[in-house]
């Protein structure tokens, strides 16, 4: 019985959830760019430390341009799943495909312009420095 009142949900609590910005269409951080049932992330922008569906929604609500995560940053929280709000690593999402925490999967087409979120190599990673304008 002490269990029941006690039992800790996988999902946070929506004071506690980031904040998604930009034209999102639903609670799990769809937006009008991506809304599959796999598209289901948001991705917290080095710029400016906010939350976002995609580049394009940061590119329509900010007024600076985006700047990649650094490889030497990889072990920053800077993914949220958007079905149980999990904040992953950057790191560990890359290594993934369904979230640790809920089992969702994530969207494998993401992976053809995760470099406009993360540097990765150093070649990149010195480009973004250099002109952090310029997504690779």
């Amino acid at each position: 019985m002490r269990s029941e009142g006690r039992r800790v949900s996988a999902q946070r609590d929506e004071r506690t959830r980031p904040r998604v910005h930009g034209p999102v269409i639903d609670a799990q951080t769809r937006c009008i760019h991506y809304g599959t049932a796999e598209d289901v992330v948001a991705i917290k922008f080095a710029c400016c430390g906010r939350y976002y569906p995609c580049h394009l929604c940061h590119g329509e609500s900010e007024s600076h341009p985006p700047r990649q995560w650094l490889l030497a940053q990889r072990g920053e929280r800077a993914v949220l799943c958007g079905v149980c709000s999990r904040e992953l690593t950057i790191a560990e999402y890359l290594a993934v495909e369904r979230c640790p925490g809920c089992a969702a999967r994530f969207n494998d087409g993401c992976r053809l312009h995760r470099g406009l979120y993360f540097a990765e190599d150093r070649a990149s990673a010195e480009e973004a420095m250099t002109h952090p304008e310029i997504p690779t």
